[in-house]
């Protein structure tokens, strides 16, 4: 396959940075490139950009127009005057969102509209999907923030909560119990550190650092820092 053939396997909305596809109008949105050469649609500077510019269409819809339904909202986007398949759109969200077409919306709730947005870049991209960091980073954007994540329930720090209670023979079972989503052989590992003491501090230790090693790659991997 040629560099252009490539090119042009890549999604239209993601070679323009602009996944919703947005038309060209006479508004000036933040993050626009400042070179358009796509006569049909804006291209933006990055991705983030263009996801914001998609949130924040559909978030005037609500504020503006009161629409708060995946289907009053597709209808609007992407009319059947427009040559649009809004009725499959329309299925198409509902289905990939797993949100009622009728449900009401909220969609200055992060769980409200992360959904949908993908939806609508999935539509339109041909399947495109957007590492979690990126789209997040759009909606913010927007002035949606995602929910606070809690440090405790995060897979890295718990590994080095692991790793440091582990120098704790007082406790030695409580923090195999901590370890319980990696080892399936809890009893097992209890039993070893009453029995070895100091060899089983070790081997939890390296569990535990094994564990945040492994967390971190595993996020780096889907994109998310």
């Amino acid at each position: 396959m040629t560099t252009t053939s490539k090119i042009a396997a890549v999604p239209r909305g993601v070679r323009n940075n602009n996944p919703g596809n947005v038309r060209r109008t006479k508004d000036n949105w933040q993050g626009l490139a400042a070179e358009q050469t796509d006569t049909a649609f804006f291209q933006f500077v990055s991705a983030p950009q263009g996801i914001r510019c998609l949130a924040r269409i559909l978030l005037n819809y609500q504020d503006k127009r009161g629409l708060r339904t995946i289907e009053k909202i597709i209808w609007r986007w992407a009319p059947p005057s427009d040559d649009n398949p809004t009725e499959s759109y329309v299925s198409f969200v509902c289905r990939r969102a797993r949100i009622g077409r009728a449900h009401t919306l909220d969609l200055h709730r992060y769980e409200d509209l992360r959904p949908i947005v993908e939806a609508i870049i999935a539509f339109e991209c041909d399947g495109y999907a957007y590492p979690e960091a990126v789209v997040d980073k759009g909606l913010v954007l927007a002035g949606v923030e995602p929910p606070p994540k809690s440090l405790q329930s995060s897979r890295t720090i718990r590994g080095a909560q692991v790793a440091t209670a582990a120098t704790g023979t007082g406790l030695l079972v409580e923090t195999a119990r901590q370890l319980e989503p990696v080892l399936p052989f809890l009893d097992q590992a209890i039993y070893y550190i009453k029995t070895f003491g100091p060899w089983a501090v070790a081997v939890i230790a390296l569990a535990g650092i094994g564990w945040m090693v492994w967390a971190r790659i595993s996020d780096y991997q889907r994109g998310l820092r």
